[in-house]
């Protein structure tokens, strides 16, 4: 009996091997998770996904098992959260991520999986919050905060995520109100301060 159950498996599993099969999967009440194609190694070509009340969770793309192409995600109301961009598995390229209300919350691009790039990211009302680049997944080189009126909070040097070298910060209006230096993280140097567009001595750190 043993053998005739596993020749009979191993009949189904010569059969399927090379062939892509139609699947779908679902929730314990029964609606529909998700509708797509398998192969011998896993998900091939398109998915969808589904939340339990029906709406669409999202659209996935697949090459032997591994996501590949590009990828879009919603929220549980249908509104689309997230494009993404995957090769053999990993994020690649470009991706943007919306707010619930439709607009832009930030966007730039992958390399092997980590940020890469210049990176740009905005409050709910699609004004910029920050900005700046990014090397293997770490905030590096130049960078601007702003308020969410819109002005300049702050605006200098990440080294590895961390303050570097010469930074200067505002007011809402416009205005500054102090500027130093840093040095991975901690306060070096002479540090200044504005009084009445005046430009004083404020601290000094070892």
């Amino acid at each position: 009996m043993k053998s005739v159950l596993l020749f009979i498996f191993l009949g189904v599993s010569f059969c399927s091997v090379g062939q892509n099969v139609a699947d779908t999967m679902f929730f314990s009440n029964a609606s529909i998770k998700s509708i797509g194609k398998s192969g011998s190694n896993g998900p091939v070509g398109k998915w969808v996904y589904f939340f339990p009340n029906g709406e669409k969770n999202a659209d996935l793309r697949y090459s032997d098992g591994e996501l590949s192409g590009i990828q879009r995600y919603f929220s549980f109301n249908g509104e689309l959260l997230a494009v993404e961009t995957y090769t053999n598995g990993l994020l690649e390229d470009s991706a943007y991520y919306y707010h619930e209300n439709g607009q832009l919350e930030k966007t730039g691009k992958y390399q092997d999986g980590l940020y890469q790039g210049f990176w740009s990211f905005f409050y709910a009302d699609g004004t910029v919050k920050r900005r700046g680049n990014y090397v293997k997944g770490k905030p590096n080189g130049y960078w601007e905060f702003y308020f969410e009126n819109g002005s300049l909070n702050q605006k200098g040097i990440l080294k590895d995520g961390l303050e570097h070298s010469r930074w200067q910060y505002f007011e809402e209006d416009g205005s500054p109100t102090y500027e130093g230096s840093w040095k991975m993280g901690e306060k070096i140097g002479q540090w200044f301060y504005f009084r009445n567009g005046k430009k004083k001595k404020w601290k000094y750190f070892k």
